[in-house]
């Protein structure tokens, strides 16, 4: 009975196994990631960016300021307090770029963090066009006098003319005066080693960020020594709050400390924000990069219009202390200038930055 019932339904044995065998198979097929949880992980990956934009020279706010993020081409306009606000950007480090009709365009660099926003100000400087020179007013050409033919004089004899003593060409001196002038050594060149110097800031609340502001001197110093932002509280240098400033008229100050003639520690205080000085007050970033000039090794103030002045507007980093940093990180530490005051193998410096 059996053996006739498999020889008719035979043919249908053979699909029936063939479907059992294609189930088991698409059991063991894993589960494939759906396109949407992808993009999900993808949009975790972004932090943004936000800031002011304000006049170099008086601090007043500037609306309508395009702020671009060159690598994504995300853009942002300022508002009527000169704020600015730009979101989705991915995470790492960005060129901002910011233009004005009227005012000379500005780039700075920005780290972006995840889910993170960053602040990054702007200080414009107004485009400035220069004086026409009137074109000179014609004049009539003279007409010219008979040269009457002059009587030849006597040939002299010739005296033998002795040979001068050649003058030897002085050795070029604007480097050596501007170190001896803002170095901390004054005859003697005072410098951080080459290699990497670790910051750290305390002071991240204030929305700052340190990077883009060592960026600018690492650019300056060409690369002997470099400057790096730090997570380690007992970095070379360091940057914290200090309240105790204000009794001083300051709103911040350096203190670089150096050894056989070698920087190797600096200390920064920033004035808080709060009510200073009769008025509201809040760190800046010209306060970063003036202090951080300081640290790199510019110990004065100049008078160029710039962020090394002892009350600068900006932060545009001058002809001279430009001059200085790069022309400091070419000699090694203890190289002995032709002029200026000796100077201690072992010593420290404090320069203020004073509030107007």
């Amino acid at each position: 009975m059996k053996t006739r019932f498999f020889a008719k339904h035979r043919p249908y044995l053979g699909l029936f196994l063939i479907f059992v065998v294609l189930i088991l198979a698409g059991c063991q097929i894993g589960t494939v990631p759906s396109v949407e949880s992808n993009q999900e992980a993808a949009r975790v990956l972004v932090g943004s960016l936000s800031g002011t934009v304000k006049d170099a020279s008086t601090g007043k706010s500037l609306p309508n300021a395009l702020v671009k993020v060159v690598e994504v081409n995300r853009s942002g306009i300022t508002n009527s307090l000169g704020r600015y606000t730009i979101t989705g950007i991915p995470v790492g480090q960005v060129t901002v770029t910011v233009t004005l009709t009227g005012y000379n365009a500005q780039t700075k660099i920005a780290t972006i963090r995840k889910s993170k926003n960053t602040t990054l100000n702007f200080y414009l400087e107004k485009v400035t066009t220069p004086t026409p020179t009137p074109a000179p007013m014609p004049t009539s050409t003279p007409i010219p006098t008979p040269t009457p033919t002059p009587t030849p004089a006597p040939t002299p004899t010739p005296v033998p003319t002795p040979t001068p003593t050649p003058t030897p060409t002085p050795a070029p001196t604007d480097l050596t005066s501007l170190l001896t002038t803002y170095g901390y050594g004054k005859n003697t060149v005072v410098r951080w080693a080459d290699g990497i110097v670790e910051v750290y800031n305390a002071t991240t609340d204030s929305g700052i960020d340190l990077a883009p502001v060592l960026s600018e001197w690492n650019g300056i110093i060409g690369g002997k020594t470099v400057f790096r932002v730090s997570s380690n509280p007992q970095s070379p240098v360091q940057i914290v709050y200090d309240s105790s400033i204000a009794n001083s008229g300051a709103w911040g100050y350096a203190v670089v400390y150096w050894s056989n003639y070698t920087i190797y520690k600096a200390k920064v205080g920033i004035l808080p924000a709060g009510n200073w000085y009769g008025y509201y007050l809040e760190p800046e970033y010209r306060l970063y990069l003036h202090e951080m000039g300081h640290v790199v090794g510019f110990s004065g103030h100049t008078s160029e219009g710039g962020v090394m002045d002892p009350t600068p507007k900006n932060s545009i980093i001058t002809q001279t202390p430009r001059a200085v940093i790069s022309g400091l990180y070419s000699f090694s530490p203890g190289y002995t200038l032709t002029k200026g005051a000796p100077v201690s193998p072992e010593g420290m410096a404090i320069v203020y930055f004073w509030k107007e």
